[in-house]
């Protein structure tokens, strides 16, 4: 038998093999089972959430009631407050640090919220840092007061604000028990600090500032000694630190604090002025 191969059969290009003539193509669905996947996995997810939900609201309802068992038990056998011992408090108003405590007597001792009343104690004005603990037999909450120490003095409009250590303000009531700085100045609070780093340097001296008054937020007025019958320095706007050792260096020298004089100026970098007294004048 002969087989006949015809040319056009063999050049016609665009005729398909024989074994692709009957495929039936498919639409390309992989898009729509890729969201049909998220979209299972997102259901499973909020159903589990759900259920975890619910199980974490029934495990802490079923914790919650074993804990105030347990409470209630051992108040009976004697876990409750019996004194509250406070320490390191002098500035602070009893009955303000008494409202912050709120503790009673027939409180559990184990069920009292140590983080909570050092949180409330803290809001207090005159209150820096409070350590709160708790002691056993006697059942004892033992505070530690650490208070704000006073800075100094801010005259501001007649009305005198007590500053702590950073130069903000403590917003209660001071009674001075002895000399402390004064400062004035719209600003003062804001640069007080900054000044007596410099001072403090030499404490003899420094104790000796009565006031200092800030001009125009800019520069220094030191008083020494009184009020009335001092001696002004004069500080100028820069390199205050240079002017107070000059200022230390001279008074080491001619003790200008203990002369009678009115005015020292250092706001001059190659030269100091001084003015005398008026009663010193008076004398010559």
């Amino acid at each position: 038998m002969k087989i006949k191969i015809h040319k056009n059969s063999l050049n016609n290009k665009n005729e398909k093999p024989l074994q692709y003539r009957n495929r039936v193509s498919q639409p390309i669905e992989v898009p729509f089972r890729i969201l049909g996947l998220v979209f299972v996995l997102l259901l499973i997810l909020s159903v589990s959430m759900i259920i975890i939900t619910i199980r974490d609201s029934l495990v802490n309802k079923k914790l919650t009631q074993l804990f105030d068992e347990f409470y209630k038990v051992s108040s009976e056998y004697g876990f409750n407050v019996d004194d509250v011992i406070i320490e390191g408090r002098e500035k602070t108003i009893k009955k303000d640090l008494l409202e912050k405590i709120n503790v009673n007597r027939t409180d559990n001792i184990l069920n009292t919220d140590l983080k909570e009343i050092k949180r409330r104690i803290e809001e207090l004005p005159w209150v820096e840092k409070a350590d709160v603990k708790r002691t056993y037999f006697p059942n004892t909450l033992q505070i530690k007061l650490y208070e704000k120490e006073v800075l100094a003095l801010w005259q501001n409009n007649g009305i005198f604000y007590p500053l702590d250590i950073n130069g903000e303000i403590i917003d209660a009531e001071y009674v001075a028990h002895k000399p402390i700085l004064v400062i004035t100045g719209d600003k003062a609070p804001e640069h007080i600090t900054q000044l007596l780093k410099i001072t403090s340097r030499n404490p003899e001296l420094n104790k000796r500032i009565v006031a200092a008054v800030l001009f125009s937020g800019r520069r220094w007025n030191l008083i020494f000694d009184s009020f009335e019958n001092g001696v002004t320095v004069k500080f100028p706007q820069d390199n205050v630190d240079e002017a107070w050792e000059k200022f230390v260096k001279i008074n080491n020298q001619y003790a200008v604090l203990n002369r009678k004089l009115t005015f020292i100026d250092l706001r001059y970098k190659d030269k100091v002025s001084v003015t005398i007294s008026d009663t010193e004048e008076s004398k010559q």
